[in-house]
């Protein structure tokens, strides 16, 4: 395949997200340097050592062992990686960006893109690497809000978080944005409106989530929360640097693999 039609085809597509992209990515950046300037403020008013006594058992039982994490400077500096409106805005450009085909079915496009010498799953290839490659650029914008916000901000003596920590965390936040992006791709290769199979992405991820959140308080719930993506980002865990990092990427890079692999398979065969 000459290389020009499918660099183009990227190019066009990139053209179309950069402006979300971009919105997302400032915001993202933006809120971890507040976060740091928000720890700074705890730790030079010595919140910190009242939000560890007044945090109530029950609270901490609910979200987890680590919950103490918070009431720490580096643990409320990585807080923005599992905050739930942080992830779901990761989550959701990375689904919004993968559903690209069925956007393009909806609009008629596919006629002018297969008249050029472009096999049809260079199309998935398209929306797969920029749908993976933006969600990784958002974290990556999350961790360079960090790094300046700790550079710029943070407290004299205050402890950072360890490099590894904020890694493992940025990898956990990646790889759920993966399995996601590659639920969209899919998705839109069966569907004929983008609209749809963002729609669709969208009540998969709270499903989902709620089935997280609820397995911790419910038994029943809590025998089928292995089929929840989010079961495996603790972040709490994550944070302090007790989860399975290993274990948990491998099984978050399993649907990633499949969903994709999937998304071919349907699109090869579709008829457009």
């Amino acid at each position: 395949m000459r290389t020009a039609p499918f660099r183009a085809l990227v190019g066009r597509s990139f053209a179309r997200t950069a402006a979300v992209f971009a919105v997302v990515a400032w915001i993202l950046a933006g809120f971890q340097v507040l976060l740091v300037l928000v720890a700074r403020s705890f730790v030079e008013t010595r919140s910190f050592d009242v939000l560890s006594s007044l945090m109530p058992m029950n609270l901490q039982q609910s979200l987890g062992p680590g919950a103490l994490v918070l009431a720490s400077f580096p643990g409320l500096v990585t807080f923005g990686y599992f905050h739930p409106i942080v992830v779901l805005a990761v989550l959701q450009t990375g689904a919004f960006i993968a559903t690209e085909p069925a956007g393009e079915i909806e609009w008629g496009l596919f006629d002018l893109e297969l008249s050029r010498p472009l096999a049809r799953h260079w199309i998935v290839t398209r929306s797969l690497l920029l749908a993976l490659g933006l969600s990784s650029a958002l974290v990556a914008a999350m961790a360079l809000g960090t790094w300046l916000g700790l550079v710029g901000f943070a407290p004299a003596g205050a402890t950072w978080p360890a490099a590894a920590n904020v890694a493992s965390l940025a990898a956990h936040l990646v790889f759920l944005a993966w399995t996601f992006a590659a639920l969209g791709l899919a998705v839109a290769t069966f569907v004929r409106r983008r609209g749809t199979a963002f729609a669709l992405v969208g009540m998969a991820v709270v499903v989902l989530y709620l089935l997280n959140f609820l397995s911790d308080v419910w038994a029943p719930a809590r025998r089928i929360r292995w089929l929840s993506p989010f079961h495996y980002f603790p972040g709490f865990a994550v944070a302090n640097g007790t989860a399975p990092t290993f274990h948990d990427l491998s099984i978050l890079a399993i649907p990633t693999l499949v969903l994709s692999a999937l998304a071919y398979w349907r699109f090869a065969r579709r008829d457009l």
